[in-house]
């Protein structure tokens, strides 16, 4: 069987030989694994005690010194369980913004309890709107943080911040998709030259993301005309220039739900780097990370695409040692620069990546470390997402205006192009059991399927653009709405579209995952959340990150359905994390 892994391909895998890769996945876990209840591991319990405020599914990290572990719970009833610890020394704290905690060292040893009470004091520093609002979990929002992005803002509804206006319904059609609920408010104020300037930004052929060659402009004006691009540079100067009143979104209450919450832990991985390595202009990379491929052939290996690191990272879960469990491959170029790798994925034995700047597919065989790099036909697009199909093609999209969706042919390296609809920017990409790609774009109201079989493009309508597609295993496409608070479900079957609204407002999906039980897990950084979406019930459930200011770009999980993925801030990352939605669980 190959082993490739569209996302109904990969519930099909472990259907029929789960039971295998149960086992063996079991038998080579770390002690940082649920599966791991034995006497070689620990448990630390305690209390929570607030000197104000309703202490309600609040977080609690016990981070492993040594091994440079972390494991986050929530309380109920003010209490905690941190279960399945490997023997080591821990700092114990909690992680709510407004709250100072203490923070306590202990040592947990084989098959022993230790008790760790913790007390945290109220700072009054959370902005709070009107109403009864928890002040520990729901906060003005202007970036990915759980704090009030702009300092002093006035909390205010969405029409308030964004008047109604022709240039807004430009901006609502073809910009808010990539930027957001929160993107462009935080960006002020500026006047009318700066605002002009980032905007012209968008259309220039020299490309948006640092060091991409020019090629093709983020927008054109077929998409949006030069009169529309004037209209909002204007809106935009006098709703956000100089002297304008600092104003933020304001949120709904994040009510978390303490039963589901309190069986859940989230496993924080610190990195080993790359260190010593010099760019063309003389600096190191950045180190940031983006996304995450959870291997089928190796359970327990994450590979890590180096978004501002200029590498290929290989986590290896199953090792506890912090300096062996990290394999980083630098990305030779001849330009030496950082070629911005972007989406990966695993397919038969060998990694690839597809470059955000550096125009080309990249391939990493991982047994003898050899790396290869394919160009792109397309250049100064920004290669984007990468996915494979089981014929042993990669297809990929670009995330400027190319208007083209990519094949690559790992067998006989060739290249090939589809053109897609004038105006369409690509973005994510899935491949279904069928071997039928589906794709969403940021400034056109559609998800696109490309049918191998017959040679044909098909168009599903949104109510606004998408970000990220995938499968679940009855076939049904899904896709996140990063503008619009929003999932969207396509059944290919009778070409039916449903939308399936966040409950709270504003919210920013930015990617949908699946599970093994066909929960969807959308990423939610305007909440600082993952989002359970039951499609039995469909009821949706709100997972704090297990660090303030998070976010996370793409997610992927393992035959065991526990999602992956980078947790990234502002300096690019804070290592890879894995939400078990029922890992902290006495079994």
């Amino acid at each position: 069987m190959t082993m490739s892994k569209s996302t109904s391909l990969v519930l099909c895998v472990k259907r029929i030989i789960g039971g295998l890769l149960t086992i063996l996945a079991v038998a080579a876990l770390p002690l940082s694994s649920e599966a791991q209840e034995s006497a070689a591991s620990g448990t630390i319990v305690g209390q929570v005690t607030a000197d104000q405020g309703k202490v309600t599914a609040f977080r609690v990290k016990a981070r492993d010194t040594v091994h440079r572990i972390s494991y986050t719970v929530f309380t109920v009833n003010s209490r905690f369980t941190v279960l399945n610890l490997p023997p080591s020394n821990y700092e114990v704290r909690v992680v709510e913004p407004g709250y100072e905690t203490e923070v306590k060292n202990v040592t947990v040893s084989a098959g022993g309890t230790t008790t760790v009470d913790l007390g945290i004091r109220f700072l009054g520093t959370v902005t709070q709107s009107a109403g009864a609002r928890n002040s520990a979990a729901n906060r003005s929002y202007g970036g990915n943080r759980e704090t009030s992005g702009i300092a002093g803002a006035t909390l205010v509804d969405f029409d308030t911040m964004y008047p109604p206006s022709p240039a807004r319904d430009v901006m609502l059609r073809a910009c808010f998709g990539c930027h957001g609920p929160a993107g462009f408010h935080t960006r002020g104020p500026k006047n009318e030259a700066g605002w002009r300037r980032a905007v012209d930004r968008m259309f220039d052929p020299n490309g948006r993301v640092a060091q991409m060659a020019p090629g093709v402009p983020q927008i054109n004006h077929g998409t949006v005309s030069r009169e529309e691009k004037e209209e909002i540079i204007q809106y935009l100067a006098n709703n956000f220039g100089p002297g304008s009143e600092p104003r933020d979104l304001e949120l709904d209450l994040l009510d978390r739900d303490e039963e589901e919450l309190s069986q859940a832990v989230y496993v924080q991985y610190e990195l080993n780097r790359l260190s010593g390595k010099l760019l063309s202009n003389g600096q190191p990379p950045a180190g940031g990370i983006h996304s995450v491929f959870a291997s089928l052939e190796h359970p327990g290996v994450i590979w890590v695409s180096g978004n501002h690191s200029n590498s290929i990272i290989r986590l290896d879960t199953r090792e506890i040692d912090f300096k062996a469990r990290t394999t980083e491959y630098w990305i030779d170029n001849p330009e030496n620069i950082d070629v911005i790798p972007h989406g990966i994925i695993e397919d038969r034995g060998h990694v690839y990546w597809i470059e955000l700047a550096g125009d080309h597919l990249g391939e990493l065989d991982p047994v003898s470390g050899d790396m290869r790099r394919y160009p792109i036909p397309t250049k100064g697009a920004g290669a984007h997402s990468i996915w494979p199909d089981s014929r042993g093609t990669l297809w990929f999209t670009y995330f400027a205006e190319a208007n083209k969706i990519g094949k690559f042919d790992t067998q006989t390296k060739e290249m090939t192009e589809y053109d897609t609809p004038e105006g369409w920017t690509g973005y994510g990409l899935v491949v279904d059991r069928q071997d039928r790609v589906w794709a969403s774009g940021l400034s056109s109201h559609e998800v696109l399927m490309y049918n191998q079989e017959t040679s044909q493009l098909h168009s599903f309508p949104m109510k606004t653009p998408t970000r990220r597609p995938t499968v679940d295993s009855r076939g049904k496409v899904w896709a996140a709405h990063y503008y619009g608070n929003a999932i969207s479900m396509i059944d290919p079957v009778t070409g039916n579209v449903s939308h399936y609204e966040l409950p709270l407002k504003d919210g920013n999906p930015y990617d949908v995952w699946t599970d093994n039980e066909d929960n969807l897990w959308i990423e939610n950084g305007i909440y600082n959340s993952l989002v359970k979406f039951d499609q039995n019930t469909e009821a949706f459930t709100y997972f704090p990150f297990p660090e303030l200011d998070a976010h996370t770009p793409k997610l992927d999980s393992d035959q065991d359905g526990n999602l992956w993925f980078v947790l990234k801030d502002q300096t690019g990352g804070r290592g890879v994390a894995t939400l078990r939605a029922r890992g902290n669980m006495q079994h």
